[in-house]
């Protein structure tokens, strides 16, 4: 899994293989069996070099899916309130069943 996206981010950014290795202090060999999918284990420093740069999770990369963390980060915000703000819960009550209220 991790050759194809890492070839598709590869070709979505239009970098080489030589820059790629350059950028993330990885070695030509380690970066080439990484792309051949010949590869079974990673380096976590790696990985992390290589999610890094291409702005994606780790998971991304070995699993081809974001975490739920990540995905939220992606949705869309909107600044309504600055400042401070306070919030005090004393109590929760629970909503029994059949009671509409």
């Amino acid at each position: 899994m991790l050759s194809k996206i890492l070839k598709s981010l590869m070709d979505g950014k239009g970098v080489s293989a030589t820059a790629l290795c350059k950028a993330c202090n990885i070695p030509k060999s380690t970066l080439s069996t990484y792309l051949s999918g010949k590869k079974e284990s990673y380096s976590p420093d790696h990985l992390g070099s290589l999610s890094s740069y291409f702005s994606v999770t780790t998971d991304y990369l070995l699993f081809g899916e974001e975490s739920d963390s990540a995905l939220l980060n992606t949705l869309p915000t909107e600044g309504v309130f600055e400042g401070w703000l306070r919030v005090k819960i004393e109590r929760a009550i629970p909503v029994k069943k059949g009671n509409k209220n």
